[in-house]
């Protein structure tokens, strides 16, 4: 027979260890207790307790347990009327209290409030790491609200606990996993209560403009960051929010404004430069981008990383395409593709600008075909395969991507037009 124990930290599973072997010495447990289990079968077990085992988790619920393995061929009854009376039936097996479903706070704060004895005076820093854990598997099982009220009765307790070693990240995750749900209210409550915890760092404004700017709520987020950036002026990352918020907002002029005058106190700053060159081209003054773009990659060139880099790539390649440049185009995407070489947008740009722009057919084939290889199954590349087998007069080839792409994307008119085409080809050959 096979029994587990809860305890909420190692002192206390040291004690109950200490009562069921009956050791006199604290100080002894360790030691006796690894005898007992090393010297089974040569001597009488104690309750009818075989081997002690310490555990981490039972059934996934964290906490310091103890598995016991009893000898069920004598005095199993007495033996277990004796563990219940030192233990507790309520820290034994599925009796210790999980929540399966959704409680009331009131529900939950008194059945935690018994399982981890929080109210007995000073506690264990281990039971505050374990409650830790049941709340993080509580948010793995997407029981959110218990989640929630979980994190609330842990500040009541020790409010101390979620600002070290960064917990109190898990406000920011519970908050991703709120708005997934489509509850934006409680998503924003936690990063608020974040806030609370840490108001002297910007990474709760940064999650709070991301939760704005994923609700479409701009101005909401202007209001955030505004202040957030009085307090820490030379944060990169609240200032890209910002001028996401900004152009989210139509306000393009007081965005280039924010940007360049940014800019007056660094001008080296590559990131200031990329931003003020994507908003640029997002009000179409495309020759004003590439210039910003071109500085963005000259700053600090050593010190961003290649994914970055590529990422200047894109825009300046974006660029030149507007500018018709499709050969310093292809150029760059192919730059970008060194970083990001499964890209399957970065590989189609190509294809498209060397089949409809440069005329080489066999070029923008080979690149297309990169897309297909790596599993893509998308209609308007079978679109594109058809187009290029055709004007490479492999009829075959076409035929097959074309019909394809129609399957796919049966209303997309120039596959049809294409299918068309490819039959009074087909025609006319049969004729002459």
């Amino acid at each position: 027979m096979i029994l587990y124990l809860f305890s909420s930290n190692s002192t206390e599973r040291i004690g109950l260890v200490q009562q069921l072997l009956k050791i006199k010495r604290k100080e002894e447990v360790n030691r006796e207790w690894a005898d007992y289990n090393a010297n089974l079968g040569k001597k009488n077990c104690l309750r009818n307790i075989r081997l002690i085992e310490s555990k981490n988790t039972y059934r996934g619920v964290p906490g310091y347990w103890l598995k016991l393995e009893l000898d069920s061929k004598t005095g199993v009854r007495n033996s277990l009327c004796d563990i219940y009376k030192i233990v507790g039936t309520d820290r034994i097996n599925e009796n210790v209290f999980y929540p399966k479903k959704a409680y009331p706070y009131e529900v939950l704060e008194k059945n935690w409030q018994k399982k981890y004895c929080f109210q007995s005076g000073k506690q264990d820093p281990e039971t505050y790491r374990v409650f830790y854990e049941e709340i993080k598997r509580l948010m793995k099982e997407n029981q959110l609200d218990n989640a929630y009220y979980g994190l609330l009765l842990l500040l009541q307790q020790r409010p101390s606990f979620l600002k070290k070693y960064n917990r109190f990240t898990i406000f920011e995750e519970l908050s991703y996993q709120y708005d997934q749900e489509g509850k934006f209210q409680r998503a924003e409550k936690c990063l608020r209560i974040q806030k609370k915890i840490v108001p002297d760092l910007p990474l709760p404004a940064l999650n709070m403009s991301n939760l704005y700017l994923l609700n479409g709520m701009s101005e909401k987020a202007i209001d955030v960051l505004k202040i957030s950036l009085k307090k820490h002026p030379g944060n990169q990352y609240l200032m890209h929010n910002y001028i996401m918020a900004l152009s989210n907002a139509g306000d393009f002029d007081l965005a280039a404004a924010v940007l360049k005058k940014a800019l007056e106190r660094d001008m080296t700053n590559s990131f200031y430069w990329k931003l003020l060159a994507d908003l640029f081209y997002e009000t179409e003054d495309v020759e004003t981008a590439l210039q910003c773009y071109r500085k963005a990659l000259h700053s600090d060139s050593e010190e961003f990383p290649e994914d970055y880099r590529a990422d200047i790539y894109f825009g300046m390649a974006a660029c030149y395409f507007e500018k018709n440049r499709y050969k310093r185009a292809k150029d760059y995407y192919l730059k970008a593709l060194k970083t990001f070489p499964e890209d399957h947008y970065t590989l189609m740009n190509i294809s498209q600008i060397c089949f409809y722009h440069l005329h080489e057919p066999e070029e923008a084939l080979k690149y297309a075909k990169q897309v297909a290889e790596k599993g893509s199954e998308n209609g308007y590349l079978h679109y594109q395969l058809g187009m290029i087998y055709m004007e490479l007069e492999m009829k075959e080839k076409a035929r097959w991507h074309l019909y394809k792409a129609r399957r796919m994307i049966p209303f997309f008119q120039p596959v049809h037009d294409e299918l068309n085409r490819l039959k009074s080809r087909d025609y006319r050959t049969k004729k002459s």
